[in-house]
């Protein structure tokens, strides 16, 4: 039994919770919204080529680009945003697999195990590689994450996305690109 001069009484209780409440709803309004994304179309420019393979031990390096729009995202399983456009980015490469490939190249500290794990919880359905020097070093500076670069038919650079993608946007450039709009 709790002597009563210990006990709080419940107006103080109350009185605390209303004043934590209204803190941080404050705090909430207060605080600034996320950057929206920055979209970029960029001056055509090449892509130097590169070796890839993806978890599965696939060639998926620019030597199997050919004819096709590629989407290069650079995410990490601890990113919020990068989970959030998954579902997006699988749809373009199930809607578009012929003529599209999205390739996420995976910047986090997970295992192999881990990432194909997570790519099946959260219905990642492209192929996905490990971030490499070799790899960043073809893309302008990987600033944030997720990072998203948009490459044309003939291997060029031509669009590209800082923070979380717009996906109906992504799928107008994808479309242009293909002639479809």
């Amino acid at each position: 039994m709790v002597p009563r001069s210990r006990l709080v009484p419940p107006l103080v209780v109350l009185v605390a919770l209303v004043v934590v409440t209204a803190a941080t709803e404050a705090w909430r309004r207060a605080r600034p919204s996320p950057p929206a994304a920055s979209a970029e179309s960029l001056k055509p420019y090449p892509i130097e080529p590169f070796a890839a393979t993806d978890l599965d031990g696939r060639d998926v390096g620019t030597s199997t680009w050919a004819g096709r729009v590629v989407v290069v995202n650079f995410w990490a399983t601890w990113c919020a945003p990068c989970r959030r456009e998954i579902p997006a980015l699988s749809t373009l490469q199930d809607s578009y697999a012929d003529r599209v490939l999205v390739l996420g190249v995976l910047d986090d500290n997970v295992t192999d195990d881990f990432a194909r794990r997570f790519a099946t919880s959260v219905g990642l359905r492209y192929p996905i590689v490990r971030t490499s020097f070799d790899v960043e070093s073809r893309f302008p500076y990987i600033a944030v994450l997720p990072m998203t670069f948009i490459i044309d038919q003939q291997g060029r650079l031509v669009h590209m996305y800082a923070g979380e993608i717009d996906p109906p946007l992504v799928e107008r450039v994808i479309r242009h690109l293909l002639g479809d709009a």
